[in-house]
């Protein structure tokens, strides 16, 4: 029984051995070697990884009398300790996704040259998808606070990805992985607030509809559920949802549904009259379900 780091636990974890083939093990007055290729499967979660065994007389630890052997281990696929990709990443725009999935398989090869270049790939894909111009990276990342979308803290940990980025693609230098892998949780701390948080809410919190699509799907969602014939302003078929729409857009959102319906794309509501209503206690639009 081996422990060994499982992608998916993210922990070191017992494996047993499903499968071993050793390719041959040489051993001759000059030169002692061995290497192994195996199949190996977490005790916990049951992930199935591929392990490559390979030692030799010339790797040993230790000092003096305390050195001994040991085995190199390589495993595939290829992971990062202790780091998980971000949850429902396939809602980050194309070309982001595509640039932040590639810069995670050459941290998890040990390409730390081009895993700086990437870090530094994902800005710029950023601000290329949300229309952000700029001269340089520089500027874009300070038009990016400008715009509101990135806090003034974001931005400093923005440009120090930048300077990473700009030492890996100018001076050739290569970064620390210790450096690689902060750059990494700030990205994706940037990715998860500028595309993936707000859906995530959307899905299990209350949150404020600003978007008049939102507004006609729960509209006609709870508007079915109720008896033909009944008559009710949008406070009544919202009921306590009503506090969730932006107040400034509650008369251009009533429009637009008054215009659906008149040209008949909404098929299953006709319009009421203008009425006073019990709650709003003012003169409001009221529908009828057909």
């Amino acid at each position: 029984m081996n422990k060994d780091y499982c992608p998916i636990c993210c922990l070191p974890t017992n494996h047993k051995i499903l499968f071993s083939e050793n390719m041959g093990s040489e051993i001759d007055d000059d030169f002692h070697w061995n290497h192994k290729y195996q199949v190996i499967q977490c005790n916990g979660c049951d992930n199935l990884q591929f392990r490559s065994v390979y030692s030799d007389e010339s790797m040993f630890s230790g000092y003096d009398e305390q050195e001994r052997g040991f085995e190199e281990n390589k495993y595939y696929p290829h992971s990062i300790n202790g780091h998980s990709t971000i949850d429902n990443y396939y809602y980050i725009p194309d070309k982001i996704r595509v640039v932040y999935l590639e810069t995670l398989e050459a941290i998890k090869s040990n390409c730390y040259l081009l895993s700086g270049v990437g870090l530094r790939a994902i800005i710029e894909a950023i601000a290329l998808e949300q229309n952000i111009i700029g001269r340089n990276l520089e500027q874009k990342i300070n038009n990016l606070l400008r715009n509101k979308l990135i806090t003034e803290k974001d931005a400093h940990r923005l440009h120090s990805i930048r300077f990473l980025g700009n030492d890996s693609v100018h001076e050739m230098e290569v970064p620390k992985e210790s450096k690689i892998r902060i750059a990494l949780s700030i990205a994706e701390q940037l990715l998860n607030n500028l595309y993936l948080i707000d859906i995530e809410a959307s899905q299990h919190l209350d949150t404020i509809i600003t978007n008049y699509e939102d507004f006609k799907n729960m509209f006609l969602r709870k508007f079915y559920r109720e008896v033909s014939g009944q008559e009710k302003s949008i406070k009544e078929i919202f009921g306590k949802d009503f506090r969730r729409i932006e107040t400034s857009y509650i008369s251009n959102f009533t429009q637009q549904i008054i215009d659906e319906i008149n040209i008949t794309t909404i098929t299953t509501i006709t319009i009421g009259s203008l009425k006073n209503s019990s709650i709003e206690n003012t003169a409001v639009q009221h529908f009828i379900k057909v």
